[in-house]
Formats: structure tokens, C-alpha cells, sequence
């Protein structure tokens, strides 16, 4: 928990705004990859060390030929924060 990549402790008082600030966070990045994302994490609970690399590297090129993934090169290119739109 202390790395705060998977899991983090969040004073009371102040988990309303924590969430509301993630669920932004997470709105405003590209929708498709999150959602690719997600599918991953869950299908990968039943793969082989192997198998799950190969179905990341797969995963990732697909994520490479959205409209998104150009945008966010784009935006890092030019030092800029990228605006997804979903595709």
C-alpha cells in the first residue's frame, strides 16, 4: 500500500475527495486502453507467465493503431498533456 499502485490507505475525512479526484483522473484518460487494461488484469488471473506476456504485447498493439495512442504521442512529443477522445 505504501507504493499506492494497486491500493492505498485513505484518511475518512478525506476519501470523498480522493475518489472523486481518481474517478477524474481516470475519465480523462484514454477510455479504450483502460478498458483493455482491465480485461487483461481479469483474464490474466488464469495465464501462464508466457501466455500473459504474449497477450500484453498483443494487447499493446492494438492500443498502438487508436486515434488515442496517436494523440498521446503527439501531446508527448510536443511536451503536452494529451486530450483523449475515446477511439
Amino acid at each position: 500500500e505504501r507504493w499506492g499502485f494497486y491500493n492505498r490507505l485513505v484518511d475518512a475525512a478525506a476519501l470523498e475527495a480522493d475518489a472523486l479526484d481518481m474517478a477524474a483522473r481516470i475519465v480523462s484518460g484514454p477510455t479504450f486502453a483502460h478498458g483493455i487494461t482491465k480485461t487483461q488484469l481479469n483474464q490474466e488471473w488464469s495465464m501462464g507467465l508466457d501466455q500473459a506476456i504474449e497477450a500484453e504485447a498483443q494487447a499493446q498493439a492494438i492500443c498502438m493503431q487508436t486515434g488515442d495512442f496517436e494523440r498521446a504521442y503527439k501531446a508527448f512529443v510536443a511536451k503536452e498533456k494529451p486530450v483523449f477522445e475515446g477511439n
